[in-house]
């Protein structure tokens, strides 16, 4: 049986953050008044490369690693951020060669692997041709040379579709597991007798609440040990979803549930999950121009199966996109979301990036957008945050990329953690 560990219990004398320097952060800004360092051009790209909201471009292996595009040889490939000199180095291992896709990386500290879902970008999923296939492609991980290669066989083929999304996770048994929305419905796959090369015919999550909107997404997470949970929007009922599946059950054996939150759902899901089997969803509710009302929350699912709510920003902070992390060793819960850049008001298409914490215990955020941790000055167009799948400690740090949609250039921040 391999567990995929959520935290890694990693010695912090090899922490990247450790031996980033105190003006890391602000080494590529490129005016007084930015906050964070600039990235490579992603400039042949019309959207940006750090999307999707439920999507994760980046791990940490013994340092930091991501899924970026490289703009000279027009295709997705491994990059490592060189603590020595603070940018991100291209190790020249290719990932997807379609320009228009996007990735969802999962790291397998257990077993070496790198698995990394790649999908064609749409905005409605849809049944498309083999070309433009979802894919998944494991890589073997060299700690002698500190390389990744592909495995033979990869990538294999896991669904038909474009889609807006398609993110992976691993339960206790081995079992992969992708989920992604295509004709107004939402599906799942997963690989078939702990082989990762072969995968079963996709089929929409049993149960109620699965009719949506073309505009909607769905997301998947492993989580108490033994269970498998996807959430999705349903922009046609006004809620969030969540069905739950047992390690090893057969693929009827799904148990359904509306997320009970009070507010209509919008399309915006991140999921993280703890050592005590609770989820974490960030969420964004469609709350208009209304004030007060709450924009974005944090939704937590308690091993039991009770949902509650805390509210991250309301309506009038506008904040999109959410992420949110974990540190479990320090019970600090962080969440990141695109904010406006002052003297907007609005960071609906694009601001600043944002962040505001919260010990695990109460749940509680100040009111406001946040602390900017991502600014680009006289540019208010960061977006689309993204982050690790895994949880966060003193040897691993924090590091998030966004991307500028003006400038069409990534940037990326890190920050210590535990003081």
């Amino acid at each position: 049986m391999r567990v995929l560990p959520r935290l890694l219990a990693l010695p912090a004398a090899i922490a990247v953050l450790s031996l980033l320097p105190s003006a890391a952060v602000a080494q590529a800004a490129a005016a007084t008044g930015d906050i964070g360092s600039a990235g490579q051009s992603y400039a042949s790209l019309t959207r940006p490369p750090t999307g999707s909201k439920p999507e994760s471009k980046l791990w940490f292996n013994g340092g930091w690693w991501a899924s970026m595009f490289n703009a000279a040889a027009s295709e997705h490939r491994i990059y490592k951020l060189d603590p020595g000199t603070a940018r991100w180095r291209d190790t020249g291992v290719p990932i997807d060669t379609r320009p228009s896709s996007r990735a969802d990386a999962l790291w397998d500290a257990a077993t070496g692997k790198l698995y990394i879902a790649s999908h064609v970008y749409t905005t409605s999923g849809r049944r498309a041709g083999k070309g433009n296939s979802g894919r998944v492609y494991r890589y073997s991980y060299n700690g002698v040379t500190g390389t990744y290669a592909l495995d033979p066989g990869f990538p294999v083929v896991i669904n038909a579709a474009k889609s807006e999304t398609l993110v992976i996770d691993e339960d206790s048994t081995g079992t992969l597991w992708a989920t992604w929305t295509q004709g107004r419905r939402v599906y799942v796959n997963h690989s078939v007798g702990g082989n990762d090369a072969l995968w079963g015919r996709p089929y929409v999550v049993p149960g109620a609440g699965t009719a949506l909107s073309s505009d909607d997404i769905s997301s998947v997470i492993h989580f108490g040990g033994t269970k498998i949970g996807v959430m999705w929007s349903n922009q046609v009922d006004h809620s969030f979803h969540f069905a739950v599946h047992g390690d090893g059950a057969s693929d009827a054996a799904w148990s359904t549930s509306v997320v009970p939150t009070g507010l209509n759902a919008d399309d915006h899901i991140n999921l993280k999950a703890d050592g005590s089997g609770q989820v974490f969803a960030a969420v964004k509710t469609n709350a208009g121009r209304q004030g007060g009302t709450p924009m974005i929350l944090l939704l937590v699912r308690s091993a039991t199966g009770s949902w509650s709510s805390t509210t991250f920003g309301t309506a009038a902070d506008s904040q999109t996109r959410p992420i949110v992390l974990l540190d479990q060793q320090h019970a600090v819960v962080h969440m990141l979301a695109t904010c406006p850049q002052p003297p907007k008001r609005s960071g609906q298409s694009g601001g600043d990036i944002c962040e505001k914490t919260t010990p695990m215990s109460p749940l509680s955020f100040a009111p406001g957008i946040g602390t900017p941790v991502l600014r680009v000055v006289r540019s208010p167009a960061l977006n689309d945050v993204t982050s690790t799948k895994q949880n966060l400690s003193a040897a691993t740090g924090l590091v998030v990329l966004a991307s500028n949609a003006t400038t069409r250039a990534y940037w990326w921040m890190s920050e210590p953690l535990g003081g």
